[in-house]
């Protein structure tokens, strides 16, 4: 498997085919509990994120780990998740968020990890596709003047700062137990402050109203460590 925090830019397909790690270490300082309580992740003092185009690719891997923390006497608690197609999004809006888009780096350039898991209600999911996509555009009076910036311009600061990648549920949204998205975000120490206030413009409901529909579990901040022992240090 190929360890990603040594990797500058997106993994390959070779790499995907075989799998890929990262080692991250609580910041327990700064992981903060949110809407849904999980003190399971909120408290687990580290995190091995996982990422392969096929789960045979890591399962060896994650049973090895999973011997190694119960003979320490701790548990394994796993958030998991796949990647689909941007079909909720128009091409343009696709170009806006992504075009320029920070790519993934090294541990070294990007030493911070960030893992916000979050629901959407039963109201959201009831809406037909066209409301919902409506909530990820800013929203204009009859002259003009924006009055609800929505997602798409609450995250903007963020593009070009934050490394950004989204996993879905594997079967069907709504699903008790399972979280509908998790989000999971790499960035330099001086860009924290960036991070934060990104966090704090989705989540002001009068500027971004689809944030009235989230739920969401802790949001974990760990530091990329290169290898296992670090896990402990």
């Amino acid at each position: 498997m190929e360890n990603l925090h040594f990797v500058s830019g997106h993994p390959s397909e070779s790499a995907l085919q075989r799998g890929c790690f990262q080692y991250l270490r609580a910041e327990a300082q700064h992981s903060r509990e949110r809407d849904l309580p999980h003190p399971a992740l909120l408290q687990s003092q580290f995190l091995v994120r996982l990422e392969a185009s096929a789960e045979q690719s890591f399962l060896h891997f994650e049973t090895q780990l999973r011997m190694l923390i119960d003979h320490r006497g701790g548990s394994v608690t796993t958030l998991a998740g796949v990647q689909r197609p941007r079909s909720y999004t128009s091409q343009a809006m696709t170009q806006f968020a992504y075009a320029g888009a920070l790519q993934p780096g090294p541990g070294k350039q990007f030493p911070l990890g960030v893992v916000t898991p979050l629901n959407k209600t039963e109201e959201w999911w009831s809406m037909d596709w066209m409301r919902r996509e409506s909530f990820f555009l800013p929203r204009y009076d009859p002259k003009g003047t924006v009055t609800a910036r929505g997602h798409a311009l609450a995250a903007e600061p963020g593009i070009p700062h934050i490394v950004r990648r989204l996993v879905h549920a594997a079967g069907s949204y709504g699903r008790k137990d399972v979280y509908d998205f998790i989000g999971y975000f790499e960035f330099a120490e001086e860009q924290a402050p960036v991070f934060r206030a990104v966090m704090a413009a989705l989540r002001d409901v009068e500027q971004n109203p689809e944030w009235a529909y989230v739920r969401e579990g802790p949001e974990w901040w760990g530091r990329r460590v290169s290898q296992a022992a670090e896990l402990w240090g």
